[in-house]
């Protein structure tokens, strides 16, 4: 009896996931890894051996693994539906039309409005991340697609240990990095930033905590913040200076006026990175053969969080860019009657 079997070397499984929720997504990758799939097979960014490689332009890599159609395992929760950067890694994959999976965390709620709603249809079968029966089924898919074990014994092993290190695993803030626990249940709650004495652990050193401090202390300039949108919705951590400024100028007067944002980051963007440089979010990456300085990148404390940043910051970063919005004039009535609107 003949079989169908998809396998091919150059595929890969990559894990749509919320940084929030890395440690389901470490036990997935442990389950694949005992199963038989090979370390180059796997696409997860919260772990660095599965990750984005050194060097690489964060959205620009993401965007080619998507392009060439792996196997999308998309690790839903609340958290995954709040971060715009999971909503747009689940919408271009959605476009290129990926095998995939929807795999849920335990206290996902499925009536929820976001998943109702979303790219994913509701309808498809997925399944909680602990339901054995479930697992078992889609486990056989995936041999399909990947050179997986047929030893039964070794995939009834695997399963237990998944079943198990799930089961024994609990959310609590000390699977969580402190700065997340500061904003989730500190800044969202309201309580005071700046007298909280998980501050005084906090090292100097740490860029991102003293970021996020930046935000919500509004000590960032308007140029500065728009600067951190610009960042943030073109997935860059890399910017051009020196002899290839005026590049980077005109790629921002492009987003400014596709966007409609008034053009103060790029007619003050010199003065920006100095300030950026300035507060120590900065450094520089590459130098001319003179040594002087044509690329800086934002420190790797802040840039791993770029994609994925807290819903304060995002909502801080939103509002300046509307704050900058142009005003228009309100158009005769008589003059769009002309145009036929889709909607």
């Amino acid at each position: 009896m003949l079989t169908t079997n998809f396998y091919s070397p150059k595929m890969k499984i990559f894990i749509s996931h919320s940084s929030k929720n890395k440690d389901y997504g470490n036990i997935i990758v442990e389950l694949l890894r005992s199963l038989g799939v090979k370390e180059s097979e796997i696409i997860f960014t919260s772990n660095v051996a599965y990750g984005i490689p050194i060097g690489q332009n964060i959205f620009n890599w993401l965007k080619s693994q998507i392009e060439n159609k792996p196997y999308v395992i998309y690790l839903l929760s609340e958290q995954y539906y709040k971060s715009v950067a999971c909503l747009n890694e689940m919408g271009a994959a959605w476009i290129i039309e990926n095998n995939h999976a929807a795999i849920f965390t335990p206290d996902f709620n499925l009536n929820s409005k976001e998943f109702q709603t979303g790219a994913l249809d509701p309808r498809e079968i997925g399944f909680y991340i602990n339901d054995e029966d479930r697992i078992n089924s889609w486990i056989q898919q995936l041999s399909m697609f990947f050179d997986i074990t047929t030893n039964n014994i070794l995939i009834s092993q695997s399963i237990k240990k998944f079943l198990a290190n799930i089961s024994s695993f609990t959310e609590d803030t000390s699977s969580v990095p402190i700065t997340e626990v500061i904003n989730m249940e500190q800044i969202n709650d309201g309580l005071d930033f700046n007298k909280s004495p998980l501050i005084a652990d906090l090292s100097l050193s740490d860029k991102y905590s003293e970021f996020l401090k930046f935000i919500k202390e509004q000590k960032f300039k308007t140029d500065e913040l728009l600067l951190f949108h610009y960042l943030v919705e073109t997935g860059k951590v890399k910017l051009m200076t020196g002899w290839q400024q005026d590049y980077e100028i005109s790629k921002i007067k492009e987003w400014e006026k596709i966007h409609d944002i008034k053009p103060l980051l790029s007619q003050k963007y010199p003065d920006v990175l100095n300030k950026m440089e300035i507060r120590g979010f900065t450094e520089v990456s590459e130098t001319t053969s003179y040594g002087n300085p044509k690329e800086i990148s934002i420190k790797e404390e802040i840039s791993k969080h770029i994609l994925d940043l807290p819903e304060f910051v995002l909502a801080t970063l939103n509002k300046v860019a509307k704050d900058n919005y142009y005003e228009h004039p309100e158009e005769d009535l008589n003059d769009s009657e002309e145009f036929d609107l889709p909607f």
